[in-house]
């Protein structure tokens, strides 16, 4: 009879235990703070050992406690990034109570999802997406007029986004789906303004590229860098696969809307003179960090934090441009500014670093030049497409190069290659800031 109790109890402790993991998957956080975050709660609940192997969209946990194993595999059902929700799932698998059992934390994880919700409205959502892409339209120098049409088009696509992903439409149709929509209410407002017949109202074709940006996976991007770096290969290959589907769902939409209308991506440039264009970047970064930082469902403070941050490191990487620096240097350089910056606030703020480093490298990512690759492609000039399309490879992994640089000079547990540790190998110090004991090897 003991034992029947025994193997129910630690049936509940590992469903428990899972429940937090795959919240946490779900909320769109790497799988290194998945793993991290279940071994915590492991060690509360008394378990022996916890491995766990994490994907995009699926886990597979093995729990020991005694004689006794158990395997679960869990899957979750939609790939989304909640900034909010992991923030909180993150402070609980710090501050568990010690001992703890699984009922206390099923309720505190019940608690989480009925009150750590949208904090957002759809109106604040849908000008969000706007914005930042009306921030990407004034980064890559496209006129005032068109920046403009550009937020209307990009609020469009948001809005069809939200009302398709209500209704578990797939998300790959969903993509391909907005992009139509922001590609066509750019096409239909830039026809509309270039009736009016006045010269200062006049919208040019290529900007339609930028109201596409809200759907580029920015934070899958950036995080299969930083798992690679951690060598969890199978996190790392399923996110950069999901996000080069993203992107391909996004921007065949959008060349079939090209084709057909006969927009072109081609670029444009409309400079400012002097301190004024810089301005007008800083000010653009910061909107437009605002903006998807909003999209991830952050709270207000993670906004002001990452934005900040986002300013500070895209200007680094323009200055570093304007200086005739490579542009893949130049972005590596501004994720590692992301990243030294983020440090001494994230262990001074109970926020976890990722959910504003991650926003703040999103408005670096060449958004533009993934677009043009595939029209080049579609257009059979290969040798443009390829040179597009590398030159975005390599910013985002430069990018992710920095934010991982920046990690590992801040904190060993990355500097060092070394397995998550044993369960009982946490403690924590009297700041709240978890450390490693020290183990013999």
């Amino acid at each position: 009879m003991a034992n029947a109790r025994n193997d129910r109890q630690f049936i509940d402790d590992t469903e428990a235990v899972v429940r937090l993991g795959s919240m946490l998957l779900s909320a769109g956080t790497g799988s290194y703070r998945v793993k991290r975050a279940m071994e915590r709660a492991a060690a509360t609940l008394g378990m022996d050992r916890h491995d766990a192997s994490v994907g995009l969209t699926e886990m597979s946990v093995t729990a020991h406690r005694g004689d006794n194993f158990r395997t679960v595999v869990r899957e979750v059902y939609r790939v989304r990034v909640d900034s909010s929700r992991i923030e909180a799932l993150e402070y609980l698998s710090r501050h568990l109570p010690n001992p703890c059992n699984a009922a206390a934390l099923e309720a505190e994880l019940d608690r989480i999802s009925r009150t750590v919700t949208a904090r957002w409205k759809p109106w604040q959502t849908m000008l969000a997406a706007g914005v930042a892409c009306a921030g990407f339209s004034i980064l890559n120098r496209f006129p005032l007029t068109d920046t403009a049409v550009v937020l209307v088009a990009a609020s469009c696509g948001q809005m069809v986004r939200m009302f398709l992903a209500r209704r578990w439409l797939n998300q790959f149709g969903t993509t391909a789906l907005a992009a139509a929509t922001s590609s066509l209410v750019y096409l239909l407002v830039a026809f509309l303004a270039n009736l009016t017949g006045i010269p200062q109202l006049g919208v040019s074709d290529p900007g339609y590229v930028a109201s596409l940006l809200f759907l580029v996976p920015g934070f899958p991007m950036i995080t299969s860098i930083l798992d690679f770096a951690r060598m969890d290969l199978t996190a790392g290959l399923t996110r950069a696969a999901y996000s080069l589907g993203i992107v391909v769902s996004a921007t065949m939409s959008a060349w079939v809307i090209s084709f057909l209308t006969g927009l072109t991506p081609l670029a444009t440039v409309a400079a400012l003179p002097g301190l004024w264009q810089w301005a007008a970047y800083a000010a653009a970064t910061f909107l437009g960090v605002s903006g998807f930082a909003i999209l991830f469902n952050s709270t207000r403070r993670m906004v002001l934090i990452a934005a900040s941050l986002g300013t500070i490191g895209n200007l680094s990487r323009l200055a570093l441009v304007s200086a005739s620096a490579p542009a893949q240097l130049a972005a590596g350089f501004g994720g590692l500014v992301v990243g030294l910056v983020a440090a001494p606030l994230t262990r001074r703020l109970p926020i976890p670093r990722i959910t504003v480093t991650v926003p703040a490298c999103v408005i670096m990512v060449p958004g533009t030049a993934m677009y043009r690759m595939m029209y080049w492609f579609n257009g059979e000039d290969t040798v443009r497409a390829i040179g597009f399309g590398v030159d975005a490879v390599l910013a985002v992994v430069a990018i992710g190069i920095g934010l991982a640089l920046a990690r590992m000079l801040t904190d060993p547990a990355w500097t060092f290659a070394r397995p998550i540790p044993s369960p009982h190998a946490f403690r924590t110090d009297h700041r709240g800031i978890e450390r490693v004991q020290d183990q013999k090897s």
